[in-house]
């Protein structure tokens, strides 16, 4: 065991990571690139429906029965396999139950495999309810290989349909999850005075983390749309859904639908958002098998011509490089595969929702009002937690964020809502941590004017104990345990009371 600190602690992240990206290369190199794409384009499109499966059962008897099976239990598997698939029969149209079928059957291959072989995850892997969690947890990098395919595969090897899961999830497990885990780390000993990273054969392991994620395995964003009032995503549903698909195209053209309504207010639809959306609408007749979508060049930009789409709009649609983190940073939808451009539903609208962002990001309106949606959206935590929730906004010539009771105590929590570009630590640390830094004495000060003030809280609720916090909507890298990401908000109690 080897232990790095400061600079030597930099360099040997740097290190890493450049072996991390030869690994990648390596294994990718052999494979043929065509045949290679459309086998983990599949083995993700089942990954997808997967884990989109409990959406689709919620409260049906049949889905407590797919999570519970362990996927380690060879005779016990096979068994239940038998009940499951006469169960999805009568739910899933066939397609969608051997696509299912499929990706079990490879999840239980690899669960024994890593268990046999003492793979990390393998705990992660013991029920189908575990293994959901654990592919959203990866779902960036499945994604981010997919995207990688075209240009890093030269050879002649081709890649079977049911033995995705064999090849690459081992490689993902490693070197793919290395590239991100290490920029982080490189991130972090530019952050953290302390910080040390200790090597062995068996990996690296640092003595700070960095959690950029949402509890649901999601990138924050300043509002989600099931934050935006009034609008009910149950019902919003202008075009009928076929209950025996888990995606359809008629999901795409309501996803479309429910963004623009669920930001009307802001008039995302005068914005390049629009264009995109009519864009996107005109491919919908060109979706094959519920959720494939292939074009060529040439259509490609007939399409964005007759819609009006802008240049940086149109470079932004495609994916451009075959740098691996390049790609677990893009959110374009489609890929050049030979001489085509090739994506999915899901992709379209994984990329409108970024486009409505980048758009919404611009207007100042939106920034203001995203504040107190995102106060509204703390309070709601809080009481889910037992907290009681003021209604204090201001007393006298001071105001409030959120203002929370619990067992004699008063919480003053301080809603930052900075809007963070997480892919900075791949593209630019150095300007990441400068820009973390200023985010991080923000927030301080932020905590000390707060004390300066808090005879006003205690007197107005006759309390005598008062403790101070900041929730950031964007994971800020910090000592500070005064700070805690909205991410997190889960946490706060248990967090908070122990402050």
């Amino acid at each position: 065991m080897q232990k790095f600190t400061g600079a030597a602690a930099q360099e040997e992240a740097q290190r890493l990571l450049a072996f991390s990206h030869k690994a990648i290369a390596s294994a990718l190199a052999p494979f043929e690139p065509r045949s290679t794409f459309k086998a983990w384009f599949s083995t993700y499109r089942g990954i997808e429906e997967l884990i989109n499966l409990p959406v689709e059962l919620a409260g049906e008897p049949l889905l407590y029965q797919v999570l519970g099976l362990d996927l380690l239990d060879m005779q016990g598997f096979a068994q239940e396999m038998v009940s499951i698939k006469a169960s999805l029969d009568s739910r899933l149209s066939r397609l969608v139950v051997m696509r299912l079928l499929k990706t079990l059957v490879q999840l239980h291959a690899i669960s024994r495999s890593f268990a046999m072989h003492g793979v990390p995850c393998a705990s992660e892997l013991v029920t189908v309810g575990s293994a959901i969690d654990y592919l959203q947890s990866r779902r960036r990098h499945i994604l981010a290989l997919l995207y990688t395919i075209p240009k890093t595969c030269h050879g002649s090897r081709r890649l079977h349909e049911v033995d995705g899961f064999n090849q690459f999830l081992y490689l993902i497990e490693t070197a793919c999850r290395g590239t991100t885990t290490m920029h982080y780390n490189l991130m972090l000993s530019m952050v953290y005075p302390d910080f040390s990273l200790e090597v062995d054969n068996a990996g690296a392991s640092a003595s700070h983390g960095f959690n950029a994620l949402d509890s649901l395995f999601l990138e924050p964003e300043r509002t989600a749309i099931t934050e935006m009032a009034g609008v009910d995503l149950a019902e919003f549903k202008n075009v009928p859904v076929n209950r025996r698909l888990i995606f359809s195209k008629a999901e795409l053209e309501n996803n479309l639908g429910l963004i623009a309504a669920a930001y009307a207010e802001f008039n995302l639809d005068q914005t390049t958002y629009g264009q995109l959306a009519a864009f996107f609408r005109s491919l919908l007749p060109m979706v094959v098998d519920e959720y494939y979508v292939q074009l060529t060049t040439g259509r490609f930009d007939e399409l964005c011509s007759k819609h009006g789409l802008p240049d940086h709009l149109k470079k932004a649609l495609v994916v451009d490089s075959g740098d691996y983190v390049e790609s677990t940073s893009t959110y374009a939808p489609f890929n050049r595969v030979g001489g085509e451009l090739v994506t999915s539903i899901t992709l379209l609208s994984r990329f409108a929702n970024h486009w409505k962002n980048s758009c919404l990001n611009r207007v100042r309106r939106y920034q203001i009002r995203s504040g107190f949606i995102f106060e509204h959206s703390v309070k709601e935590a809080l009481r889910r937690q037992g907290f009681t929730v003021t209604d204090i906004k201001r007393v006298g010539h001071a105001e409030f964020d959120v203002v929370a009771t619990l067992d004699g105590v008063i919480y003053n929590i301080q809603c930052k809502n900075n809007l963070v570009d997480l892919n900075r630590i791949e593209a630019d640390v150095k300007k990441f941590v400068r820009y973390n830094r200023r985010l991080d004495r923000a927030y301080q000060r932020a905590l000390d004017k707060e004390g300066t003030r808090e005879k006003v809280l205690l007197g107005e609720l006759g309390l005598s104990d008062i403790k101070h916090f900041v929730v950031s909507r964007f994971p800020v890298a910090t000592q500070n345990a005064a700070v805690l990401p909205f991410g997190e908000i889960s946490r706060f109690k248990a967090i908070a009371v122990d402050a």
